[in-house]
């Protein structure tokens, strides 16, 4: 098993060469046992149909297995990061609900900032005056705060939980009474 996932492209490969080859010369017997009939009189009908029924299989059969090859060339690739074509590509796969499952959005999304990357760059705000002390100390606490524990909730300079999802009001306790 550890042969055929570490030589799986050039096994794909070999696959769409062959169901190509394959195709092409199905395609090529029958129509030339189609000519066959014709000058013979024999059954044209029948003759096309079962050439035309395993050339059109044939063909099915490659385009699997050339999808599956593009798609593992796609995973092996470097493939540059980008916001702003993994926000386009996740649009498209609302819209086009069968490309979600290659998850390509996720392919070219960048990678989370760490916190050592975060904490970098509000320190370089600081020094270049972008921020105030007061405002570097607060970041730097929510920064340090989401380091320590990562599920935990932000929260505002009051200790106060900033998420509205906790608030236990529903929308019917808002709406005046229907008489």
């Amino acid at each position: 098993m550890n042969w055929m996932r570490d030589n799986r492209l050039l096994l794909l490969f070999a696959a769409v060469v062959l169901t190509t080859l394959g195709a092409v010369g199905l395609g090529i017997v029958g129509v030339v046992a189609t000519v066959g009939a014709l000058l013979g009189g024999g059954a044209v009908v029948q003759t096309v149909a079962g050439f035309l029924l395993g050339t059109l299989l044939l063909v099915g059969v490659d385009i699997v297995f050339s999808v599956a090859l593009v798609r593992a060339l796609a995973r092996r690739a470097s493939v540059p990061k980008s916001q702003r074509v993994a926000d386009g590509l996740a649009r498209l796969e609302a819209v086009v609900p069968p490309l979600a499952s290659f998850s390509l959005s996720d392919v070219f999304a960048p990678p989370e900032p760490t916190v050592e990357e975060r904490h970098e760059v509000l320190t370089r705000r600081y020094v270049e005056g972008e921020l105030s002390e007061a405002e570097y100390e607060r970041e730097l606490r929510t920064l340090l705060d989401e380091d320590e524990d990562p599920g935990r909730e932000p929260q505002d300079a009051a200790g106060i939980e900033t998420d509205l999802s906790r608030t236990t009001a529903t929308d019917a306790e808002y709406e005046p009474a229907r008489e």
